[in-house]
């Protein structure tokens, strides 16, 4: 069989998608990964794709109330389509599996015109717009969280969880991987994740009162690139702070964390999750459809975390919030532990070899 994965540009959808190639290529050889040229900018991608494996789709925006904007984006959208027929017709896939982003607006619709089995997966609580275009003809719809506001599914949808790079053997025990960053069993380890791209307003907010942070904790903060300097600067003389801009093997640093303070990225939730690190979720308010405040929400009701929306961040809520997670530390594990299946990855690749 023939596979292509196609994945958008950002961490959320990259994420599962390399999860899926993966898995596909221990059994089979042909299986292409589709991505565009701001999904080239994550690591994993060159690390984990073979080079004879990636195809690139110009398209990387939508369209907005931007006139110039949307004559550029008109220009790759159209560009992208004739890509995905050459590559359509001279790759003929048994199977195309769209992890969303704009990139899989071109593939999807190619794929569909063509007869091509397409399956679609929605990571987040509420669909966006190329989503639900695609859903409509999707052979199969497997979603990460139940979508807000939906109670009954199409018999095409399941609710199976993210894929994830990782398997349980990945999880290493918690005073080895503590030990790893120079920190022992004992301490309380404070994990901190903005997201691939990092949050400024929330990474200035944790700057201003990282000393009070220190003084309780040991802590590994992931900050995105774009504010990884700013960090490391006010951070490279404090024992107890490790940064980093970014961590391609999650796990080492998944498995010595005690409680994270996170974004709500679908991708993020799910490691978190898969790991039993309970978190203070922090959605970013902007996110399309206010999706990011969703996913938390499935997090919180669960039992699995704390949400403090970015407007009311307070150091007295955070650390609050913190304080109640450490009390009841076990029973936050257990059911961060619960959300997401330590099998998603091969339940979604058994649906998609079941079509």
């Amino acid at each position: 069989m023939k596979f292509l994965v196609v994945a958008g540009g950002t961490g959320g959808h990259i994420s599962p998608g390399i999860a899926i190639y993966k898995k596909l290529k221990e059994s089979y050889k042909e299986v292409l990964f589709v991505t565009n040229p701001h999904g080239l900018k994550f690591p994993i991608v060159k690390e984990n794709v073979e080079s004879n494996d990636l195809f690139i789709l110009p398209i990387s925006r939508s369209f907005s109330k931007n006139l110039i904007g949307n004559l550029t984006t008109l220009k790759e959208f159209i560009i992208s389509i004739f890509s995905s027929l050459k590559l359509i017709f001279s790759f003929n896939p048994d199977r195309v599996i769209l992890t969303g982003g704009y990139v899989s607006g071109p593939i999807g619709i190619v794929s569909t015109i063509f007869g091509k089995k397409v399956i679609l997966l929605e990571q987040n609580s509420v669909m966006g717009l190329t989503n639900k275009i695609l859903s409509l003809f999707a052979k199969k719809v497997i979603l990460s969280f139940p979508l807000k506001g939906q109670k009954d599914y199409p018999s095409k949808y399941e609710r199976i969880g993210n894929p994830i790079r990782y398997s349980e053997t990945d999880i290493l025990i918690k005073e080895y991987a503590k030990n790893t960053y120079g920190f022992s069993e004992e301490d309380k380890v404070l994990g901190i994740i903005l997201g691939s791209q990092g949050a400024k307003k929330v990474n200035e907010f944790i700057l201003e009162h990282i000393k009070e942070l220190a003084e309780r904790y040991k802590i590994l903060w992931i900050t995105g690139q774009d504010h990884y300097e700013m960090v490391y600067r006010r951070c490279m003389e404090e024992k107890n702070i490790k940064v980093f801009p970014f961590i391609n093997e999650i796990n080492v640093f998944m498995s010595a964390v005690d409680v994270a303070i996170s974004r709500a990225g679908a991708s993020t939730l799910s490691e978190l999750s898969f790991f039993g690190v309970p978190t203070v979720i922090i959605p970013f308010p902007f996110a399309s459809k206010n999706h990011q405040y969703f996913n938390a929400l499935f997090f919180e009701t669960h039992g699995a975390g704390i949400i403090i929306e970015e407007p009311d961040l307070t150091i007295e809520k955070l650390l609050s919030a913190l304080d109640t997670i450490f009390r009841n530390i076990e029973i936050f594990r257990s059911n961060a532990k619960k959300i997401s299946p330590s099998n998603a990855t091969q339940k979604v690749i058994q649906k998609v070899l079941d079509l």
